[in-house]
């Protein structure tokens, strides 16, 4: 009898074990579940421009979905991040995005954020002595390799003869910085708000004048399809706020540009770079 009774509290005490595990398990996944995650870009845009003006935190006002954002350096760590199912969406280079859909990720084109403009550049050291676009022959130049910035530099180069002319140097921006700063580099092909970091520097081209010679290049944003087919909802919500900041834009350029500009600590004047 004592057997029987023992062994049924074993029973009840296991069983209330895994019934809380469970509720704990169920808890935690439905916790998980109501979070949007969102890989951004430090670039003065649409997405910088809701965050300043605190117009993403409305969904999770209306649905209840918390937003947690997530900051790439470049498109080739977002494109990590959304293969392996850690982020819903991301903004990048429309240049990752095509790897990423070329590479048949589980993703689509959901955004055109921003044509880009002056906000991406090459540049010289002026120490370097480059009076002329030949003189580049024999430089070192830095840009993040895969990202719209190698695409219009390795363009440029094409377009003047010098693909085999110059050393190109893979490196992320914030190493492009310090490479700089040390002597390492001659020129750079890089965005804000790295770019503005680049003391004694003087442009030999942008991104702007590049789209002109028609290879335009934009940010984008892309969404897993996960997350499209589960939550079409809060897709359509997300990108409904950032159409209203293209508009508000419109209408309050200079407002914008101060927004952005105090979101990446750098002057109005240098969030105006962009291609909106």
């Amino acid at each position: 009898m004592r057997k029987k009774i023992f062994f049924s509290l074993i029973v009840v005490v296991v069983l209330g074990f895994f019934s809380v595990t469970l509720f704990k398990s169920q808890r935690v996944k439905s916790q998980e579940e109501k979070v949007i995650r969102i890989g951004i870009l430090r670039v003065p845009n649409d997405v910088a421009a809701a965050r300043e003006r605190n117009k993403l935190a409305a969904i999770e006002k209306d649905t209840g979905y918390k937003i947690k954002y997530y900051t790439f350096d470049s498109g080739v760590d977002a494109n990590k991040a959304l293969m392996s199912n850690s982020i819903d969406m991301a903004t990048m280079g429309h240049t990752n995005a095509v790897v990423a859909m070329s590479a048949n990720l589980p993703v689509k084109l959901v955004w055109v954020n921003d044509v880009i403009g002056n906000n991406e550049q090459l540049v010289v050291k002026k120490s370097a002595k480059v009076n002329s676009i030949n003189d580049l022959k024999g430089k070192t130049i830095a840009t993040p390799f895969a990202s719209t910035s190698h695409y219009s530099l390795m363009m440029f180069l094409q377009a003047h003869k010098l693909l085999n002319q110059v050393k190109l140097v893979d490196m992320q921006t914030t190493e492009i910085v310090a490479a700089w700063r040390r002597g390492d580099i001659d020129a750079a092909y890089t965005w804000e708000p790295s770019l503005s970091n680049l003391n004694d520097a003087k442009t030999i081209t942008s991104s702007k004048k590049m789209a002109a010679s028609n290879y335009l290049t934009a940010n984008v944003t892309l969404a897993t399809n996960q997350f499209r087919n589960k939550h079409p909802e809060l897709l359509t919500k997300c990108l409904t706020i950032l159409g209203k900041e293209h508009r508000y834009y419109n209408q309050n350029p200079e407002q914008t540009y101060q927004l952005t500009g105090r979101y990446l600590d750098i002057s109005s004047t240098e969030a105006k770079k962009p291609g909106w």
